[in-house]
């Protein structure tokens, strides 16, 4: 989880997928992209975290980037990076009637501006007893929790018992020992509920909430009463009642925004950021040659290629590239 490259211009660093870009004073990275007479180059990196969970990670690397803990003893759960994702499971204790929970959180906490994202899933199967509980869990809580016992975040889950499962949105509050729940967004309780769900956030914090399932705004208000104080910090967490339960998370990004900024492109040209044949944002730039693309939240972290479209001239194309929300390009020509 710790990669070093260096080139004669730029250092890159990432820890666990937090990636990180200096570049010394006069000097240009190395180009992303080029066509024709024009380079591509990154300048300022919008990826706060990645990790993609996709490779086997020893356990002491995970914990240089994540604290592992919960109210369930260490000996009665575990936390293990592997092929088939970042796996966080609990087999609770018989006698305890209440949940039983354990999570990976990060040691960083990110700006309200900030984009979650994760594909996140489910033990396969159903628990089919009503007493008896398992849930998978996404979390966005405050990063004040040591400071003033506060436990407020956003929660979405997986609940299944007696035989079903269902997906939920939702907001915690209180502190450590005297939480309330209260529901915003759910799917009824199937037997053909999805195991594994894309999932993005987007919060402010206090009133505003996003979250998508996939490409689809399942739950969006800009009128709740939050009390998340920023900055946040991202759980992937299990929780289960009387059943051992396991919840497994890939495809883990935190990005800074939004929005990605061009500049040195020609003035009046139509600038368009493209994915699988699909138009992700597109503007004109302005007379200085600057461009701010705005993303669906959803698609904030990717691979595409920059379109510029001079008037009277066939569109010069770049990449594809990773881009992440947060990320500024210049366009230079070679």
């Amino acid at each position: 989880m710790k990669k070093i490259r260096t080139t004669v211009v730029v250092v890159v660093v990432a820890l666990a997928g937090a990636v990180f870009v200096a570049v010394g004073a006069g000097e240009r990275p190395a180009p992303l992209a080029s066509s024709g007479q024009w380079q591509l180059l990154r300048t300022t990196e919008g990826t706060l975290i990645y990790d993609a969970f996709a490779e086997d990670i020893p356990s002491r690397e995970v914990q240089d980037v994540y604290e592992l803990n919960g109210d369930t003893d260490a000996s009665h759960a575990f936390v293990r990076a592997t092929a088939g994702g970042l796996q966080v499971g609990v087999d609770p204790q018989p006698s305890r009637a209440t949940y039983s929970g354990y999570f990976a959180v990060t040691h960083d906490a990110y700006p309200e501006t900030s984009i979650f994202h994760v594909r996140m899933s489910k033990q396969h199967g159903q628990v089919e007893s009503p007493n008896k509980v398992g849930q998978a869990v996404f979390a966005v809580q405050t990063a004040s929790t040591k400071i003033t016992g506060l436990i407020n975040f956003i929660v979405l889950s997986s609940d299944s018992t007696a035989g079903m499962t269902s997906w939920r949105v939702g907001y915690m509050y209180g502190h450590v020992e005297n939480a309330n729940y209260i529901g915003y967004w759910g799917t009824e309780p199937s037997v053909d509920a999805p195991d594994a769900q894309e999932v993005t956030l987007r919060t402010d914090g206090r009133r505003t909430l996003a979250v998508w399932f996939g490409d689809e705004l399942v739950f969006h208000s800009n009128e709740l009463q939050l009390d998340i104080q920023a900055p946040f910090q991202p759980y992937l967490e299990v929780q289960a009642v009387q059943t051992p339960y396991m919840s497994s998370f890939q495809d883990f990004w935190v990005v800074k925004d939004d929005r990605v900024r061009l500049t040195g492109a020609p003035a009046g040209s139509r600038v368009a950021l493209v994915a699988d044949g699909i138009i992700l944002s597109e503007r004109t730039a302005g007379a200085g040659g600057d461009a701010t693309l705005i993303l669906p939240p959803y698609a904030a972290k990717g691979s595409a290629t920059l379109e510029i479209t001079e008037v009277g001239h066939e569109p010069v194309r770049l990449g594809s590239f990773d881009y992440a929300g947060g990320d500024e390009f210049e366009l230079v020509e070679k």
